[in-house]
């Protein structure tokens, strides 16, 4: 019922035309027209991120829409469902869902995994790129961690590492993410652990020496400012709409995490969870270190990132969950701490529902505007869609007009119209 409710509030407030990074699609898609993909940013960094995965999918789903955004929103739909389904067989191996206590939790897992907050980057197709991430994510997570690892699995959580990588930046927490679950494997040889880690030791190393959107040290917040960007960042995945509280729950919940790990230690079961916990405290670490010097540590709550921020509480719920559920006796202050997380996450996706509803009525606005000025479009308006450079957005324009794409209504003729690929 969950993912049919995010699925129709999808459809019904999808952003209606493509507006900010998404305009970047329209010079790609005409280099893809013209046979010259290569030409473009398709295997380009751009601000800080690598998005070709992300462009490959909404390549096709733009061609077989012919622009019209719902179906970039369905294949997002479709990724969290993925997602979803892995943290649900997460849930299935590790949580005892017979008692009320399990069955209660496995409910919270339920709510964080198809969470409502999820609805700012699904109305908007050009996040597809997130959740390419997140499925890659919570895949590569499930490969290191199940109970027989095999060279194909290391092979497959490459793979899934790979797909996130080259679709959001935020992946790069997977790096120290993976090596720590190998070195958790113990079934396996010392040697065999420092052999599988390679790969991902080789790669992070390359990427912290190479990578041209690393900041430099003088452009990197204060060691303060960084901490209250990772805990806002993560807080905000429950607590987006209670700002000021959202740093306490995040170090309340790192603390508590923490716990429940040291107290799962013996459990591979356990490990899932863990790898989900660590990677949003590291992509926490990462987008501070970017972001707090030239933003502010309030930058972390932008709403995009809710989507980071709630594998943390999924971790969580999911650590917490095992450590429970395992527990003869649970003390009052834990069921009061828990059921408080719940509150909040259940709170914190109402609110987010109700922004989504927001962006839609404006971008529905706005979207009609383009649409009964072009081409005497207010330039005012033309800089707000992308990026304070209205004449980059207005040559934009100009292309989803000659092709027919939201937010005009008919395809002109001509040679600059794409031809309609199969």
């Amino acid at each position: 019922m969950l993912a049919a409710a995010l699925l129709l509030l999808t459809l019904r407030w999808q952003i209606p035309m493509m507006l900010w990074d998404h305009l970047d699609l329209v010079p790609i898609y005409a280099a893809w027209n013209d046979g010259a993909l290569a030409d473009s940013i398709f295997l380009h960094i751009h601000g800080g991120h690598v998005h070709t995965a992300a462009y490959a999918v909404l390549l096709v789903t733009t061609c077989l829409s012919q622009g019209h955004p719902w179906l970039d929103g369905a294949a997002s739909w479709l990724l969290l469902l993925g997602y979803a389904a892995i943290a649900m067989r997460l849930a299935r191996d590790s949580v005892d869902v017979s008692t009320r206590r399990g069955f209660a939790l496995t409910l919270l897992i339920v709510l964080l995994a198809l969470f409502p907050g999820h609805l700012a980057n699904l109305q908007w197709g050009w996040q597809v790129a997130v959740f390419l991430c997140l499925f890659g994510t919570i895949a590569t997570i499930r490969c290191l961690t199940r109970p027989q690892l095999s060279a194909s699995g290391l092979l497959a959580a490459a793979a899934a590492t790979l797909l996130a990588l080259a679709s959001f930046a935020t992946a790069l927490a997977l790096v120290p993410t993976a090596v720590l679950l190998i070195s958790l494997r113990k079934d396996w040889s010392l040697r065999k652990r420092c052999a599988a880690s390679l790969p991902w030791l080789a790669g992070g190393i390359a990427i912290a020496w190479l990578y041209p959107a690393a900041p430099a040290v003088n452009d990197v917040a204060t060691p303060l400012s960084l901490l209250l960007y990772v805990l806002n960042f993560l807080g905000g995945g429950i607590a987006r709409f209670a700002t000021p509280l959202a740093p306490w729950l995040a170090f309340a919940g790192l603390i508590s995490g923490v716990a429940a790990a040291w107290s799962l230690r013996l459990r591979r079961d356990s490990l899932p969870w863990l790898g989900l916990f660590v990677f949003a405290i590291v992509a926490a670490g990462l987008t501070a270190f970017g972001r707090a010097a030239p933003f502010g540590a309030d930058h972390a709550f932008v709403t995009r990132y809710v989507s980071f921020s709630s594998t943390f509480w999924l971790g969580w719920a999911g650590l917490v969950g095992c450590a429970l559920t395992a527990a003869t006796r649970v003390p009052a202050a834990a069921r009061i701490f828990v059921w408080t997380i719940a509150l909040f996450a259940v709170v914190n996706a109402l609110h987010m529902v109700k922004k989504a509803g927001g962006v839609a009525t404006r971008t529905e606005s706005m979207a009609r505007t383009i649409r009964d000025s072009y081409p005497q479009v207010d330039r005012s308006l033309l800089a707000e869609i992308y990026f304070d450079q209205p004449d980059v957005a207005l040559e934009r324009l100009r292309r989803l007009y000659e092709w027919g794409f939201p937010p005009f209504d008919e395809p002109r003729t001509g040679p600059d119209r794409p031809p309609n690929r199969p």
